[in-house]
């Protein structure tokens, strides 16, 4: 475990700009929706107390405006900056050179190159944990001051937030995954190192989609979320399950085959 943790850390520090920079943004662009959050707000305060507007149209038709599209694009830079910082990782080492390094460290290279997962996977985590803090505080004003009086129970806001979650993790789990094994059968040959990737890439989407139905009804036994609102609904569990499953396996497969036959 020690060997892992001095890896971690070392992952962590040589790309720390990088990661530094893309937490910066993320959390910049919520943060920039909750402030412009606050100034709907009094905006809002103004035409009450004017009465010149009816308010209830005006929060209908705004409220979403100032926020959902903040939110909703920070969430896509989190997802599809993870590949591109993991496919980073371990370019690095070859293009730079001190891959013969990594190779000569007494220790497995599953070891190295999961702790380049898992430092890309620590950002995402963080990531989604910071976006789902600010999106329930979204739901929740936006509850408080009514502007969600039809759709959306204060109780539930946790348990959406859990939803939520729970979605964005597995969607982290399969991409490094996939990303884990395009890097490992990559390294795997000596020319035409692209092609394989991309080959690997359609392979392993390709597999996952036409397996998805058998995946689905083989996790039924997993069982359900219940989600109160907007109306009452269950979310299964089974291809959550499944997703992370295949990623599992991608990233296995990637570990593997660069333990085996990278070629240095």
């Amino acid at each position: 475990m020690k060997p892992f943790f001095v890896l971690y850390v070392k992952e962590l520090k040589a790309h720390k700009i990088l990661f530094f920079f893309f937490f910066l943004l993320i959390v910049g662009m919520n943060a920039y929706g909750l402030i412009q959050l606050e100034y709907f707000l009094h905006i809002l305060y103004i035409i009450k107390s004017f009465g010149d507007i009816d308010p209830q149209v005006f929060q209908s038709n705004n409220f979403s405006y100032f926020w959902g599209p903040m939110s909703m694009l920070a969430a896509f830079i989190l997802i599809f900056s993870l590949p591109f910082l993991l496919a980073h990782a371990f370019n690095t080492e070859w293009k730079s050179e001190t891959h013969y390094q990594m190779f000569a460290l007494p220790v497995p290279q599953y070891i190295v190159n999961l702790a380049k997962v898992a430092v890309v996977a620590s950002k995402g985590i963080v990531g989604v944990g910071v976006g789902l803090v600010i999106g329930s505080l979204y739901l929740w004003i936006g509850r408080k001051v009514g502007f969600l009086d039809s759709t959306m129970e204060l109780m539930s806001v946790p348990r959406v937030a859990l939803v939520i979650g729970l979605i964005f993790v597995t969607s982290i789990v399969f991409i490094l995954g996939v990303v884990t094994g395009m890097e490992g059968v990559k390294f795997a040959v000596k020319r035409y190192r692209g092609l394989t990737a991309i080959t690997f890439f359609l392979i392993a989407v390709f597999l996952y989609g036409q397996l998805l139905p058998q995946g689905i009804k083989f996790f039924e036994f997993s069982g359900q979320i219940s989600m109160p609102t907007p109306a009452n609904f269950t979310i299964g569990l089974a291809p959550f399950v499944y997703t992370i499953l295949m990623g599992i396996i991608f990233m296995i497969i990637g570990l593997v085959v660069y333990e085996k036959r990278a070629e240095i």
